[in-house]
């Protein structure tokens, strides 16, 4: 039971899709890092000057509340009109001007703002762009030094200003390092975005060679025999019809003795975009082997997939294929079989082999069914 009262706390917080909750833990971890920055400067301004004024209460306001305006954006999704729904980079800068005013009310223990700067930086190291991450440093460079410049000038004796321009070389050596170090990570998770991408080319590459007859651009032969399997195993999940279909060009030998072996990979093309456009959506056309064609019709009984077969066959016969500035007429022969549910597939397919070859006997372009 607490389980799942930490788990529904935790959807609540965090909201419900992966990236969201990558960002808004992203976020709560920079929350709780400025909570901690909050605690830490209270100790130090209590330490040095013994009072908390004001001054500090309202930075501490501002500091959290700047935070939780920023969670609020992300976990409403305000923050997904943006290129980095993340606000890494909003979130930075307001960190560094917090950290600015903090280190101008620390006092003697200003220096424990460093580390903390360090940290905000490093917090984007994963996420940023390298011109992001130099113009970030520059900015927190240049405002230290603007408050390091005021405070000095202000109250020299806690701020001695040999002590500032010490502080000032520190963050000049510091911030441009961690600066080149983010882009050169930068730099590494780009190169490997780009190979992720090129990888899932050339998987989505081999995929195609692997299911896909390279002439016709229909499934070949395995990711039929892939989808019929399929087809098969949930008609025995949940019983239904459905039916295969043997499709054979007819004299398609003769137009390649006649026309040319490119005027047959002509007719093959011609005829696999005239048969899927004759097709519902639902089915499935396949170069099986040669100018033989397999046809798989789901959830189909045998009237249904008889009109759909003589549909086709109506199509086909009515094309004229231009090969070679001749005009080629084009039939073809048909077996089709529903499947029985004691048959194996290789069993139904054999039978609309049978009808095939029954077809091609009666005098071609027709349709035999069992």
């Amino acid at each position: 039971m607490a389980t799942r009262h930490l788990q529904r706390l935790g959807d609540l917080w965090l909201g419900s899709t992966p990236a969201q909750r990558l960002r808004l833990r992203q976020t709560s971890l920079a929350m709780a890092l400025m909570g901690i920055s909050v605690v830490m400067l209270h100790y130090a301004v209590r330490v040095g000057r013994g009072e908390q004024g004001l001054l500090l209460w309202g930075w501490t306001a501002v500091s959290l509340g700047g935070m939780a305006l920023v969670y609020a954006a992300i976990r409403s999704g305000w923050s997904l009109r943006f290129a980095d729904p993340s606000l890494t980079s909003v979130q930075i800068a307001f960190a560094i001007t917090a950290a600015a005013a903090g280190y101008a009310q620390a006092g003697p223990l200003r220096g424990a703002v460093f580390p903390v700067l360090t940290l905000i930086l490093m917090f984007g190291m994963f996420q940023l762009r390298a011109r992001n991450a130099y113009a970030l440093s520059l900015f927190a460079l240049t405002l230290f030094a603007v408050v390091m410049g005021v405070m000095a000038v202000r109250q020299p004796a806690t701020y001695p200003p040999e002590v500032e321009i010490g502080h000032f070389l520190m963050l000049a050596c510091m911030l441009p390092a961690v600066a080149t170090l983010t882009a050169r990570l930068s730099r590494i998770r780009r190169r490997l975005s780009e190979q992720r991408e090129e990888l899932g080319r050339a998987l989505a590459q081999l995929q195609a060679i692997a299911t896909r007859d390279e002439l016709t651009g229909l499934p070949n032969r395995r990711q039929m025999q892939a989808l019929m399997d399929q087809e098969l195993l949930r008609s025995l999940r949940h019983p239904h019809d459905f039916c295969i279909a043997l499709v054979d060009l007819d004299h398609f030998k003769r137009i390649n003795d006649e026309h040319g072996h490119a005027a047959g990979d002509t007719v093959l093309r011609t005829f696999a975009q005239a048969g899927q456009a004759a097709m519902r959506a639902t089915d499935v056309l396949a170069r099986w082997g040669g100018e033989e064609f397999v046809v798989l019709l789901p959830d189909t009984g045998m009237p249904p997939a008889l009109g759909g077969m003589e549909r086709l066959r109506q199509h086909v016969a009515a094309l004229r294929i231009d090969v070679g500035g001749a005009q080629v007429a084009l039939t073809v022969s048909i077996g089709l079989t529903g499947h029985r549910r004691s048959d194996t597939l290789a069993q139904t397919l054999e039978r609309a082999d049978r009808l095939l070859y029954q077809a091609k006997a009666e005098g071609r372009d027709r349709i035999c069914v069992d």
